[in-house]
Formats: structure tokens, sequence, C-alpha cells
């Protein structure tokens, strides 16, 4: 088999898998919503309201049939990209309508919190190098500042700043900025800012990515191929970062999860109109289309970039379509 037919080969089956895995995340997300105590007809009827109304709205709503027939329902139109109407956040309006602005701001707020925790964490492997007893000071502070879970991070950070602004800028006389005090409905950016640096500083996701960077680092420096490159006298660099390119994306990929499981809880303490808010505000309000719609664009954006790793790697390194063949 050519290289070419092999590599569509093992992108067909990367694929497929991927489609399985998002059938069966999507199920079990749709099961434990469906699940869950009360339902979005609860949430919108009065107390007190016939329950021949009930029915009828659980009928309109598709909530009148059982998970499996609801779930292939949903399944056979979610497919098409209709994933529902909303029943109580924004009546009237789609899933998508309502959750895709969201989620292109929570999808870009992850990623770029993510992107710079790889640059930090690649700039903070190559300044100390080997690890050795003098550093310990500085990564036991590193590993101390940022091991607190994500929440509190975001809670202690915003108290801390938004006590700043009164110490220096309230009690100064100065106007105060219009995302002041933390959390407040504003337009402005800065509060991204603030919710991109908690994402980066909490979870211990810097100095983890910081380990296994270095790791990277270390093993590529250390390799015969790259002694024999200096031997030839040539330059290292190339070789270096080209045969780094898929160990450091991977740890992007890898840890693309625990920040978009993070975001959630960090935009709803800086009042974000992200994806994560929007879930939780949905959540509270039973409602089910974009709750679930929701989760398994969270879950789709993660199997996408997992595919998109396996691809770049067999593309770079033609030893996974060997292996993989």
């Amino acid at each position: 088999m050519s290289g070419a037919a092999s590599f569509l080969a093992l992108a067909g089956r990367r694929i497929a898998a991927s489609l399985l895995l998002l059938v069966g995340a999507s199920f079990l997300i749709y099961f434990t919503i469906r699940s869950a105590p009360g339902d979005a007809v609860d949430a919108i009827t009065p107390m007190g309201t016939p329950p021949e109304i009930k029915e009828k709205l659980a009928a309109e709503f598709g909530l009148d049939q059982g998970v499996l027939g609801g779930y292939g329902v949903w399944l056979s139109r979610s497919a098409t990209g209709d994933f529902g109407e909303s029943l109580v956040f924004a009546p009237g309006q789609t899933v998508m309508e309502v959750a895709a602005p969201a989620f292109e701001k929570t999808l870009l707020l992850s990623s770029g919190a993510l992107f710079a925790t790889v640059v930090l964490s690649i700039l903070l492997a190559l300044l100390l190098g080997e690890p050795s007893a003098r550093q310990q000071g500085l990564t036991g502070a590193l590993y101390f500042i940022t091991s607190a879970p994500g929440f509190v991070s975001a809670v202690v950070f915003s108290a801390a700043v938004n006590a700043g602004v009164q110490r220096f800028v309230e009690q100064a006389g100065h106007e105060t900025p219009p995302w002041y005090p933390i959390p407040i409905y504003s337009d402005s950016i800065v509060p991204y800012f603030f919710a991109g640096f908690v994402l980066v500083m909490g979870d211990g996701l810097l100095m983890d990515t910081f380990n296994a960077v270095r790791a990277e680092i270390l093993s590529v420096r250390g390799a015969q191929f790259i002694a024999a490159v200096r031997a030839r006298g040539a330059s290292v660099t190339p070789h270096l970062w080209l045969n780094l390119a898929i160990p450091i994306f991977s740890a992007f990929v890898s840890r693309l999860p625990v920040v978009l499981g993070g975001v959630v809880i960090v935009e709803y303490v800086f009042t974000l109109d992200g994806a994560g808010y929007l879930l939780l505000e949905a959540s509270k309000q039973r409602d089910f289309p974009v709750v679930v719609g929701l989760s398994v664009l969270f879950t789709l954006a993660v199997i996408v970039v997992g595919l998109l790793s396996d691809v770049a790697r067999s593309v770079i390194d033609q030893r996974e379509v060997a292996r993989d063949g």
C-alpha cells in the first residue's frame, strides 16, 4: 500500500473512531440530562398548571418520549445541525443561535489561555534548563501558587482586583473602570484577560505543562542525532524544534479538556457571556436542549482537536502511519 493510501486509511479509521466516540458521549450527556429531576416544563409552568397542559408542552418539546426514543430523534436532527430550540433561556431561538456565539468566545478564551500556558512553559523550560537544587525555591513557589483549583483562583483574584481598584482608584477620587466591581456585566474585554490569567494559573496547569515540555526538550537535546548534528558543525535549532513540534502540540491537545472544564466556573465568576456561563444558567433553568447542545459542542471540540493532532502527527512523522498501518 502506498504512503498516500496508508495515510487515507489511517485518517478514515481515526475519523470513524471519533464519530463513534461522539455518539457515545452524546448519549451519555443526553441520558444524564434527561435523568435529572425536573425538566423545562416544570421551569416554564407556574405551580398549579393543569396536567393536560404540561403534557401538551412536553409533547411539543419532545420530552414525552423515552430516553432511547428521544435520543434517536435528537440524534437524527442534530446530525443536520439542528439541536432544537431553547425552551426557557431564549424561547423561540434555536440552540445554535444561542450557543454558537457563546461557544466561539469560550473556545477563543480557552485556546488563548492554553496557548499562553504552552509559550510560558517553553520559555521557563529554556530558562531553567535541567533541574537543579537551586531551582527548588522557584519551582516550589510556582507549584504552590498554581496548585489551587480554578474556582478558588478566580474568587481570590477577583477579590484582590476589587480591593486594588477600591484602594488605589475609587478612594483616590478617580473614575472606576466599567468592569468594576467583579462580577458585573460589562462590554469591556478586560475581564476576558483576567479569566485567561486565572485559567493559566489555576488547576496546576502551568507547572504540569512546564514539566511535560521541559522533559521533551531535555530528551531531544540529549538524543544521539542532535549530537551527530553538532559534530558536523550544523545548527541544531531546526532539528530541535521539528522534533518538538508534535510533543508540544500533544501537550496542548491533552490539556484542552482541563481548560474547557475550568472555564465553566471561571466564566461564571467573571460574568462572561461565554458557553460556560450559558451552560450553568441553562442548567438552572432546566433548558434541556441548550444544556445538551452545549455539552455536545464541548465534547466535539475536544474530539476534533484530538483528531487534528493525530493527523498532524501522521503528516510530520510517517512512522505513525507505518505503526497504525
